[in-house]
């Protein structure tokens, strides 16, 4: 689901260098400024272009999230069978 910045934490935008969408993280600069950044590749994002969402919507851009029972959310990862953790 897609919403505001109040109602969802999530910031989210179209990476062109990575060509997906993306998560962002913030930079502030030295003169104070703020600047919304690819969480991959650091390329700076269009505020404009910045929509949030949901953590539920985080599995869809292939972000995911790990549950109760661990692991990276691939099949049988918290099994002892995952090479990634």
């Amino acid at each position: 689901m897609i919403g505001t910045a109040a109602d969802a934490g999530f910031p989210v935008s179209r990476c062109a260098r990575c060509r997906r969408d993306v998560l962002l993280h913030l930079h502030v600069d030295e003169r104070g400024e703020l600047h919304r950044l690819c969480l991959h590749c650091d390329a700076e994002m269009d505020p404009e272009e910045v929509r949030w969402v949901e953590e539920s919507a985080l599995d869809d851009l292939g972000y995911g999230v790990r549950g109760e029972s661990g692991g990276c959310g691939r099949p049988g990862c918290g099994m002892g069978r995952c090479g990634r953790t």
